[in-house]
């Protein structure tokens, strides 16, 4: 009878009995076994072992199936060339014995060893170390604190690998070690103390056995500013500072893990990944960023790589201040500022290139404004761990990588997505911590604000940003009335400081105030608005039609988001030439009806200032007139008030010049507007230029015979037409 069948007639029993073969007496774990295991409760349950490859004739009835409580154990076969197997229920014959035991767990070190192959010098070689003594964790808890990824609290604590933590942090392990051989006191040193010793010593022992060659060689080449590819793993440690160049930018990294692998064309590459502080609009932490060094022959040194430790640096502590003082002032940035800047901004293209741009003129820092009108490039950081967030409070305290196809070894990150999926409150924002010197060390270069110039979201660079220069007489050099100027600026202001104290019916609905400006070209309707927002120290948003095109389907979406960058910032919105987006709807223009009512619709939920200008007030939808706060007429200039200008735009110019009040008077007699007096100077400056000489009256005249002349040719021409056509 073939084994662990089973015979129910031999002793005269109704019930099946268990066969067990010998050799399922044992599992190879120390202990007995059976391929069926009854429970203790029902011990002399009937169960079935039936040898391989014969079918049970045994049938269970369906509320028989799976009710038995017990379990059976079964094996995986012997795999084929693809590793494939089959499941049996005999346990594989080349089973070995169990080899940490009791018997093992006594020792300090438990020292696993495997075949070395290509190695002519040895046989074996370490696989991995488990430290089984609690005073060599003690110990080695004190060497690795603050090292990512080891947790020496742990009950089996085990290296393996290049045994990176213990080879970074060598010399202090040796330190430790010294410790221990020379304490302060030779009579105090006690029992525990020399056995920690030993047991340092005999894991110091087995280490320089296994890699002496690899920290010889490497300590030789760090002295003297050289490393191997191969050996790069010892020159990075993690926790370290990382220098590099980014956007020909000083960076600096703290390094959070490395590893060798591949870049996205299957080169061989040092992968860094490392981290630097950021912020996303509601809190300072830090991002992760991937750095790669390329592979290499022979020696390099180590100033010449693409990233290095910042200790090595030649000019450590006078690079530390300068970045340092970067630190600062992009924490300084934190929130929404408007700010002058001169530089190069770039935002990421349709197909991952920078767009880069030439900005000089103003912009607006605001990185919660990016992450609310710019979602798809939004910036959201990692919290600063608690430690972090300790030594920030004890002290008071980009993007971007061209190699990031290795992204794993980093645990902090968040997905670019926001906390809950949610913005912060703007009452949030407000709430910093200050950063530590190292923090600020490892800072981004960059900053996200909006260009009011050219209509784009940039990344801005920190040191590029500069306070704005305002001009203080914009709005005394503004020729109006002084009531019509007062009531102007009072009725901005208070708007502008108590823009929520008065609301409508329904909630957010009729905050805003809305002028109208309209009058002839060159009568200062523009000015009005720019010099408000210099008086008043204020962003000026310009919309024009370009800004927002013609389709109705993009019209209403950029429109929404304009009124609601202008709301926050506080900033005050001038749409010149408003009759393109407000002539009277009509019968027959479906599509200008369309961009009517989106305006009409939208204005009522704005809760800033706006300004409209135009010379076509008559065109005006009638339904607009409700939603216009105040409408100021602008005449045609009069006799003294071209005069005004005519003095304000000569006292502007640095150029020397001998016209007197008498020739101011004869030239306010022309018929004139603002921009053609300013047209006319501008001319006539060029003219004395050229001839090197004080801009004089007979420069001016000269320039205003010319224009006259164009004036009368083109009166001649409209006259010419009127009779043809007549």
């Amino acid at each position: 009878m073939a084994p662990g069948a089973v015979n129910s007639s031999d002793k005269g029993l109704d019930e099946p009995t268990i066969m067990i073969p010998p050799k399922h007496l044992s599992n190879g774990l120390g202990g007995l076994t059976s391929d069926i295991v009854p429970s203790v409760q029902d011990e002399e349950a009937p169960l079935v072992a039936l040898p391989d490859g014969e079918k049970s004739s045994i049938t269970l009835k369906d509320a028989e199936i799976g009710m038995q409580c017990g379990y059976k154990n079964l094996y995986s076969g012997k795999e084929d060339k693809r590793g494939r197997f089959q499941w049996q229920d005999t346990p594989p014959d080349d089973l070995g014995t169990v080899v940490e035991d009791a018997e093992s767990a006594k020792w300090a070190l438990l020292v696993r060893n495997v075949k070395a192959y290509n190695d002519p010098r040895r046989v074996l070689k370490i696989h991995s170390i488990v430290v089984q003594s609690p005073l060599l964790k003690s110990l080695l808890g004190e060497v690795l604190q603050g090292y990512p990824g080891v947790t020496v609290e742990l009950d089996r604590l085990e290296f393996g690998g290049r045994f990176e933590p213990i080879i970074h942090r060598w010399s202090e392990f040796k330190g430790k070690i010294e410790e221990l051989q020379t304490p302060h006191d030779a009579n105090l040193q006690s029992k525990k103390d020399t056995t920690t010793r030993e047991h340092a010593e005999l894991l110091q022992k087995i280490l320089v056995k296994e890699f002496q060659d690899v920290v010889e060689v490497s300590q030789d080449m760090k002295a003297k500013g050289v490393m191997t590819f191969d050996l790069l793993w010892t020159l990075f440690q993690p926790g370290s500072l990382i220098y590099t160049r980014q956007e020909n930018q000083d960076r600096v990294f703290k390094l959070h893990s490395s590893k060798y692998g591949e870049d996205r064309h299957g080169n061989p590459v040092f992968w860094l990944t490392c981290k630097y502080v950021d912020f996303d609009g509601s809190k300072f932490g830090t991002i992760k960023l991937n750095l790669s060094i390329h592979s290499y022959a022979g020696t390099r040194t180590i100033t010449s790589l693409s990233a290095f430790p910042f200790s090595f640096h030649r000019n450590t502590k006078e690079l530390s201040e300068r970045l340092v003082s970067r630190g600062t002032k992009f924490e300084s940035l934190a929130g929404s500022h408007y700010k002058g800047y001169n530089g190069i901004g770039w935002k990421q293209g349709s197909f991952g290139e920078k767009d880069k741009y030439a900005i000089k003129g103003r912009v607006i820092v605001d990185t919660y404004g990016w992450n609310r009108f710019n979602a798809n490039n939004g910036v959201y950081v990692a919290p600063f761990t608690q430690k972090e967030q300790a030594t920030s409070n004890r002290n008071s305290y980009d993007d971007e990588s061209p190699d990031d196809d290795y992204e794993g070894g980093y645990d902090e990150c968040d997905g670019g997505m926001p906390v809950d999926g949610a913005f912060a409150d703007d009452e949030e924002e407000q709430k910093f911590p200050p950063l530590s010197t190292e923090q600020k060390l490892i800072a981004t270069h960059l900053v996200r604000g909006y260009s009011l110039k050219e209509k784009l979201w940039l990344n801005l660079f920190v040191n590029a940003i500069q306070e704005v220069t305002w001009s203080g007489g914009a709005f005394d050099s503004l020729v109006l009335p002084s009531k019509q100027k007062e009531l102007i600026l009072g009725f901005t202001e208070t708007q502008s400081k108590h823009r929520q104290t008065f609301d409508d019916v329904i909630e957010g609905k009729g905050k805003g105030i809305i002028l109208l400006l309209c009058g002839p070209p060159g009568v200062g309707k523009t000015l009005t608005a720019e010099s408000v927002a210099e008086e008043m120290k204020v962003p000026l948003f310009m919309m024009s039609a370009g800004d927002l095109g013609l389709d109705p389907r993009n019209v209403e979406s950029k429109l929404q988001s304009i009124l609601e960058m202008c709301t926050r910032w506080n900033a005050i919105l001038l749409l010149d030439e408003a009759d393109v987006f407000l002539e009277q709807r009509s019968l027959h223009e479906l599509e200008r009806n369309k961009l009517v009512s989106i305006f009409l619709r939208i204005l009522e939920y704005y809760e800033g200032i706006m300004f409209l200008t135009t010379n076509r007030v008559n065109t005006f939808d009638p339904a607009f007139q409700s939603r216009i706060h105040i409408s100021l007429d602008y005449p045609e200039l009069s006799i003294d008030s071209r005069k005004t200008v005519w003095k304000n735009f000569l006292n502007q110019t640095q150029q020397e010049n001998t016209i007197t009040d008498k020739q101011l008077d004869q030239l306010a007699l022309m018929n004139m507007n603002g921009r053609q007096i300013k047209n006319v100077l501008k001319t006539a400056q060029l003219l004395a230029s050229r001839k090197e000489s004080p801009l004089t009256h007979e420069h001016v005249v000269t320039v205003l015979d010319v224009t006259q002349h164009l004036h009368n040719s083109t009166m001649e021409t409209e006259r010419a037409r009127s009779a043809i056509f007549a």
